[in-house]
């Protein structure tokens, strides 16, 4: 692509040297860098790309844009362009490289703490039932129409972003249902895709590690919704659902513009739910907007009847027939690392979810609750190098909710792991609670599945919480194989 297309509606500070050439390729990663390719150097979390200027020019780099003032000696012939943010210049450059992909498709983002990946689950599955080709992007995978592979980011980053919706365009999907991340909305991950839909699930306290406070991560939350329906290039109305029973939902739909949705149990609301029953096998209720059926989930927990709101008010909007919008919903079985039930000859009842916050422990823990008629207990830990603030509040859930926890490692990457555990720990010895009675802290985390799983007796429920349906456990010096549900299938092996 020539250099001038290329940088159209960049925020350019300078230009030095020629732009009008031919560009063959864009990455801000230097060792991918080729023969007459544009390199932008980002100011990383770990390393900064503008140390990496030289070997990118030595590889064939011929534009390369900077955010910053560099002491690196530009050849002649190479292109030096400053912005004021590299990681926006990015997703401009590669929503122009790709030709704006997302005004080809109907976007679908949803965002919130907790429910966010289910959610995209559930609408898929409606908007298949309904006949539509779709595209998803989550925590758990990407799934391109025809392709289908295990995810890296959430949201991945502008560039294969960009990419990922160049394909489903490529192959004629309708929507694309996607989880927007706070990293992604902060980190410009999402600049130049143009939402249609917007869905918010809830907010609690999460990500404080990259958030400055609470409020901040609210405001990157919002701005999803701030931007919808404003500096639009298609001719579609936006639309945004919201969960009216949360805190932060009146400020939400305060700073959106556009037709609001709103769901809910508590508060009335335009598609509302009304809990039946919450079984071992999942959860009944009724769905009103209008009309009024009864939706049987095979999902655990009040928890997902939301997510099943939010779903269907999503299909309402698209206007999708009431039977298809029931269809969709009780279609889907399972989630992977999402209250996942793991099968056994013991008569347990062993779940793995992906619940690593205070709000998203307690609720599963709830939901479990209801369904338990021995003892109810949990393994869990705490992620290092992220939020240290709930490590606490997250002993305080499992003491409060379940009737013995057992504390381990989550990833603690470069953290020490037993510092974490102390630190959760801390929450349970200030409400009382005693080690050895209450609770075990076991930092291996194998070990401490199988602590748990001899401790368990007939009518007991486990709950292993954190990682979900993540394959790998990260060390400061490793990553190595370790996968929740595969574990315990082990473990029960061996005691059978």
């Amino acid at each position: 692509m020539n250099l001038k297309r290329l940088i159209i509606g960049l925020n350019v500070e300078s230009i030095k040297s020629n732009t009008n050439l031919e560009v063959k390729g864009l990455t801000c990663d230097s060792r991918k860098v080729g023969p007459n390719f544009l390199f932008v150097a980002i100011s990383g979390f770990k390393e900064d790309g503008h140390q990496f200027i030289s070997q990118a020019i030595k590889k064939g780099a011929r534009v390369i844009v900077v955010e910053k003032d560099i002491s690196v000696s530009i050849p002649k012939g190479v292109v030096l362009i400053k912005v004021p943010s590299s990681r926006l210049a990015l997703a401009r450059l590669s929503t122009n490289w790709y030709g704006f992909p997302s005004g080809e498709i109907k976007v679908i983002g949803i965002t919130g703490t907790n429910g966010k990946t289910t959610t995209t689950y559930l609408v898929e599955s409606i908007l298949k039932k309904a006949g539509f080709r779709v595209g998803k992007i989550s925590t758990i995978d990407y799934n391109l129409g025809g392709d289908c592979f295990l995810s890296s980011l959430t949201t991945p980053e502008s560039q294969d972003l960009q990419k990922l919706l160049k394909t489903m365009v490529d192959d004629n999907l309708d929507y694309v249902v996607m989880e927007v991340s706070s990293h992604s909305l902060a980190l410009h991950r999402v600049e130049g895709v143009e939402f249609d839909r917007a869905v918010f699930t809830n907010f609690s306290p999460d990500h404080l590690d990259f958030h400055k406070n609470l409020n901040e991560y609210l405001e990157t939350k919002i701005s999803l919704f701030k931007k919808l329906g404003k500096e639009t290039r298609k001719r579609i109305s936006k639309r945004a659902v919201v969960n009216i029973d949360d805190s932060a939902a009146n400020y939400i739909m305060d700073n959106t513009s556009c037709q609001i949705i709103t769901y809910g149990i508590k508060k009335k609301a335009d598609v509302q739910g009304k809990v039946l029953r919450v079984v071992s096998d999942g959860v009944s209720f009724i769905l009103e907007r209008g009309k009024r059926q009864r939706i049987d989930l095979s999902l655990l927990g009040v928890h997902n009847v939301y997510n099943a709101l939010a779903a269907a008010s999503i299909a309402f909007g698209e206007e999708i027939p009431d039977y298809l919008i029931k269809e969709g919903l009780e279609e889907v079985r399972g989630i992977p690392g999402r209250l996942e039930s793991i099968k056994n000859t013991h008569d347990f009842g062993i779940f793995i979810d992906y619940a690593h916050t205070q709000d998203g422990l307690e609720k599963v823990l709830e939901t479990l609750r209801e369904i338990t008629r021995g003892r109810l207990i949990v393994v869990f830990g705490c992620g290092g190098d992220r939020d240290s603030q709930k490590r606490p509040l997250m002993g305080r859930a499992a003491l409060k909710l379940a009737d013995y926890s057992i504390i381990t490692s989550d990833n603690p990457r470069s953290e020490d792991p037993e510092e974490i555990i102390v630190q959760i720990e801390k929450g349970m010895k200030e409400e009382g609670g005693r080690k050895g009675k209450d609770y075990l802290t076991v930092t291996d985390r194998r070990e401490a599945m199988k602590a748990a799983l001899e401790k368990m007796k007939r009518e007991d429920v486990l709950l292993i919480a954190g990682k979900g349906h993540e394959r790998t456990q990260i060390f400061k010096d490793k990553i190595v194989e370790f996968d929740d549900r595969k574990v315990v299938r082990e473990l029960l092996q061996c005691s059978s």
